[in-house]
């Protein structure tokens, strides 16, 4: 056991790194800024409760007038380590489980570097600058894309296993671990790495022509078709909210460009820092840093460009050493290009066209998250790099001098030349301070690295494995670095409920996004014109109490405090249109707002507003206007002399009628909601229609008195059931038809999976 664990000391060193980087999470903080406690937290938080108390968390009825919860992809319910905030405290859970998987996105890459024959110190170095590169330290509290991307080595792992030797075990193995990344919640992540499987899979079949290269192939999408099996439970709630989202078709052109990775930020790659950080407020740029941030440590992207250098020297000179694992350098750095391409997204004309015309380009934002591709495969080419380009050859040791006395003058020229010859008042611009601090932090390490290349032994020297541990050491005191603020902590009864004495039957609206003039409307101003600068992540750490308390969505959920609101990336389609209405110029709002039984509203000082309408979560109408135009429908419900608590406009053919009376002659004499099931009880003196202002989504059912009844969409988004006279009592389930198919494939593919773990033996070793 002692052997196994100091022959994976580089290991160690990743995991002493990590702890260093984010210590204060072992002294009870917790991480907070932005999605931690706008998203993942309060989703986690509800669903663990909702369980406890013997439900099923497949519905949200505190937000977006209720939303699926389960099918929530981001919401990662299904991801095995999400239950452990069952037994331990969820805040430090969630964190310390983030940090976590960075650890095992780097084990990932010492498993997988290791696989196609890669040495220790090679290893160590890949695995540290993927296990701690910028792209994923720095987005950490984006949890379902760091825990999606730990996998890709996995996967990759398993899938040169399956390839290689057909065992059975492999296959299961790459199962398992495509099961765990769809389950992680980041479908975008997800697809990028099962792009790179794909190509991985075609470049080995091409590199190797195996005769039965068929039969290898289909191994690969079985093992991928049984992960997808694994997760079915997750998928088909998901696929369903899919279709009926605001992402049915795809997202525009604007939107899916948004974050295109500028040329000017591949200085990134050299240092981390060269635009400043927000975790000292020093950032002197536009958007947002952890979206730009592609740094795996200076000493791995020379490792990997020598890497690639070093294939090229070798196809001219045959008299040198050339590894097998040398062989993997032209398709990996084909990936570097590919991923730096794509990252350029409107930058070139290449990702436009793309969006166009291949399906799956307008899925999603942010073509700079393609730099996964990116980091990960500079990473394995570092590994690569040091462990063949690094030696003591004449021409090494003349060119390192050089760099060395380069990035020593580098630094006396940014400290003491720049200071003299640069005007006073140019000097202290925040943005000059920034470029030289980068300067000489890029002029320093490269000095060291080129020492440490200097100070190489040979490799049967006794000294050459000290030599390994100070050049790991070095790499990782840099990624820790850089890692320095990016993800702030704060103490962990940030997350306590808060006092509220809010009825749970009206709710409050935060005006969204932007309006036409550019004008921030009161969430977004409150969210990251206040608190969430993403300048700075100081401000919203010095201010969390006040932040806490603002009750932003979803934050809300912590407090079981109701907001019309929902900050989910996939919302029902219905809610998204009813959002558009409410916030269209010239609409009538307060109809709008009634209807959707909203009380209050909140003013860009994040004051809470009453209107002076009532709002209720359910009420009794006689009169019900039949719109078979959607169109129709909608420029109905802007009329400025619509009553909501008298007249519902519903979807379909029928005629429209007009109230009998100001008075409505029905009341709803309760509500009881148990969050997948909801009772009204109705008393009416003539039948009529009970309108619930709840999200109108398949799954939901509805009876009266025991006997079934259909539900009808309501003013856009909402729901209706017609009553007859007298007392009714009006129950609404959710049960989805997903729920069991889904549950009987993860069963299955389960129980496949287990059966292809246990296959192993001396007596089989391939299918």
């Amino acid at each position: 056991m002692l052997n196994r664990i100091l022959t994976r000391w580089p290991l160690i060193i990743v995991g002493g790194a990590l702890i260093i980087a984010f210590y204060r999470l072992f002294l009870g903080e917790v991480f907070f800024w932005g999605l931690p406690s706008l998203q993942f937290y309060p989703w986690r938080e509800f669903a663990l409760d909702t369980l406890r108390g013997g439900q099923l968390p497949l519905w949200n009825p505190f937000n977006g007038a209720g939303a699926p919860l389960l099918a929530n992809y981001q919401s990662q319910l299904v991801y095995p380590f999400s239950w452990l905030g069952l037994l331990l405290p969820l805040g430090f859970v969630m964190s310390i489980t983030a940090v976590l998987h960075l650890f095992m996105a780097a084990a990932g890459m010492w498993a997988f570097s290791g696989r196609i024959g890669l040495p220790t110190l090679g290893r160590g170095v890949s695995a540290l600058a993927f296990g701690m590169t910028s792209y994923l330290v720095g987005r950490l509290g984006t949890y379902p894309v760091i825990m999606a991307a730990a996998w890709l080595p996995w996967i990759l792992w398993a899938t040169l296993g399956v390839l290689e030797s057909r065992r059975p075990r492999d296959i299961g193995w790459l199962g398992l671990f495509t099961a765990l990344q769809l389950l992680a919640g980041h479908a975008q992540t997800a697809w990028y790495s099962m792009l790179l499987v794909g190509l991985f899979t075609l470049y080995w079949i091409i590199r190797e022509r195996p005769a039965d290269w068929w039969k290898r192939l289909g191994l690969v999408v079985a093992g991928l078709i049984l992960g997808a099996g694994i997760a079915a439970i997750q998928l088909l709630p998901t696929a369903e909210l899919l279709r009926t989202s605001q992402r049915s078709g795809g997202v525009d052109f604007d939107f899916a460009m948004n974050f295109s990775y500028g040329p000017v930020r591949a200085l990134n790659f050299l240092s981390p820092n060269v635009f400043g950080t927000p975790g000292d407020g020093s950032y002197i740029t536009e958007g947002a840093f952890f979206e730009d941030a592609v740094y795996i440590g200076l000493l791995p992207l020379i490792a990997a460009l020598s890497a690639m250098i070093g294939w090229i020297v070798r196809r001219f000179r045959k008299d040198l050493d050339t590894p097998n694992y040398y062989q993997h350098v032209p398709f990996w750095t084909a990936i570097v290009l590919l991923g730096l391409v794509f990252a350029l997204g409107k930058n070139t004309g290449i990702y436009p066209f793309l969006f166009e015309n291949v399906p799956t380009f307008s899925l999603f934002q942010a073509p700079v998250r393609w730099h996964l591709w990116t980091v990960f495969a500079l990473s394995l080419l570092a590994g690569i790099g040091v462990s063949a380009a690094w030696g003591r050859g004449y021409w090494l040791f003349f060119g390192t001098r050089l760099a060395i006395a380069g990035c020593i003058g580098a630094v006396i020229l940014a400290l003491l030349v720049m200071p003299r010859i640069i005007p006073v008042a140019t000097l202290e611009n925040e943005g000059v301070q920034v470029l030289i601090g980068a300067v000489v932090l890029t002029g320093i390490l490269g000095a060291i690295a080129g020492a440490l290349t200097l100070l190489q032994p040979d490799r049967e020297s006794a000294r050459y494995s000290a030599w390994s541990i100070a050049v790991l050491c070095f790499v990782a005191l840099d990624l820790v670095w850089a890692a320095q603020g990016l993800n702030p902590t704060v103490p962990s009864e940030f997350y306590n409920p808060l006092a509220t004495s809010e009825s749970g039957d009206s709710r409050n609206y935060w005006p969204e996004g932007v309006d036409a003039e550019g004008e921030n409307k009161a969430e977004a101003s409150v969210k990251f014109d206040t608190y969430l600068l993403f300048k700075d992540y100081r401000v919203a750490t010095n201010q969390w109490q006040a932040y806490r308390q603002t009750n932003l969505p979803n934050m809300n959920l912590l407090d079981r405090r109701t907001l019309f609101n929902n900050f989910e990336p996939l919302r029902v389609g219905a809610f998204d249109a009813y959002i558009d209405l409410i916030q269209a110029d010239g609409t009538e709002q307060a109809n709008l707002l009634q209807a959707a039984a909203v009380s209050g509203v909140y003013d860009l000082d994040g004051e809470l507003k009453p209107l002076d309408r009532e709002a209720a979560r359910a009420w009794f109408v006689d009169a019900a206007c039949w719109h078979s135009d959607e169109n129709d429908l909608v420029a109905t419900m802007q009329d400025v002399d619509w009553q909501p608590l008298q007249q519902v406009h519903l979807s379909g053919a029928g005629q429209c009628e007009t109230p009998t009376d100001e008075n409505s002659p029905g009341t709803v004499t309760g509500i009881d909601d148990r969050i997948n099931s909801l009772t009204v009880n109705v008393e009416t003196e003539s039948g009529g229609w009970l309108v619930l202002a709840d999200t109108d989504y398949p799954g939901w059912v509805a009876t009266i008195d025991g006997q079934s009844a259909e539900i009808q969409r309501a003013n856009l988004m909402f729901r209706a059931v017609e009553i007859p006279a007298g007392v009714s009592e009006v129950r609404f389930d959710y049960r989805p038809g997903w729920l069991l198919p889904g549950l009987a494939i993860s069963l299955i593919s389960l129980l496949i999976l287990v059966l292809l773990l246990r296959l192993q033996n001396p007596n089989t070793t391939e299918i």
